[in-house]
């Protein structure tokens, strides 16, 4: 996979679930690729500078779907957005990239102020008419409202987190014994397509971040246009 990616000479690649390692940075960079990793802490923002990647992407944990940590476990990386940016930004000598919980300009303004050079939003987009999000999952986002949202392996054998379900809370006497990714992941492969294709929720990974009751249902581009409207109006005042 990784030699399709480096012939392919692709402008960015953004990674997760890990770290590459120097050798193939510097490979992707020598074709004029930009690489992009994910940190959930100070020590893996770190880590990844010194490997040399250009830029970084701070996962805060309100973020919808699964946690890229890979130093320390999911529980000690649990570091909300606003907390991890600036401590990231003052860490590091490269552009830092703010996800987790980012839906409208404000968020977006909010996350430059603390230091990071621009944002990188999943569930905003979940909700656009283009999203390949199942129909059921888009509704559940958007009629959020105070549903809560909760890590769980029980989908994936992965800390990620979704809109809370009947799955997950009857999963979670037994989380803890659950196999790995990508095992547990296969296990339960049949199920979550089945719920999709049946509408029903309460068995479907509804991935998403804690601030999913913010979602909105337009085009992508109408949504780039209103963040960006929201995001200068912030700046202004």
């Amino acid at each position: 996979q990784f030699d399709a990616v480096l012939n392919a000479g692709v402008a960015v690649f953004s990674s997760t679930f890990g770290a590459l390692d120097r050798p193939r940075i510097q490979a992707l960079q020598g074709r004029g690729t930009c690489v992009v990793g994910t940190a959930t802490t100070v020590a893996e923002a770190r880590a990844l500078a010194a490997d040399g990647v250009d830029m970084i992407v701070a996962q805060g944990s309100d973020a919808g779907g699964h946690r890229g940590t890979f130093i320390a476990s999911a529980e000690q990386s649990m570091i909300g957005t606003l907390s991890l940016v600036p401590q990231i930004a003052d860490a590091v000598d490269v552009p830092v990239i703010a996800s987790g919980g980012v839906m409208d300009g404000r968020g977006m303004a909010a996350c430059r102020m603390l230091g990071a050079a621009g944002v990188q939003m999943g569930s905003a987009f979940l909700t656009c008419t283009e999203s390949g999000a199942k129909p059921a999952h888009k509704k559940a986002l958007l009629e959020a409202g105070d549903r809560p949202t909760a890590v769980t392996r029980a989908f994936s054998g992965k800390a990620a987190r979704g809109l809370n379900n009947r799955f997950i809370e009857e999963m979670a006497p037994i989380e803890a014994s659950l196999p790995d990714y990508p095992v547990h992941n296969a296990w339960t492969k049949d199920i979550r397509a089945t719920a999709g294709q049946a509408d029903r929720d309460a068995f479907m990974s509804l991935w998403a971040g804690q601030a999913a009751s913010l979602a909105r249902s337009m085009t992508a581009a109408e949504l780039v246009d209103t963040l960006m409207r929201e995001y200068d109006a912030c700046v202004r005042s």
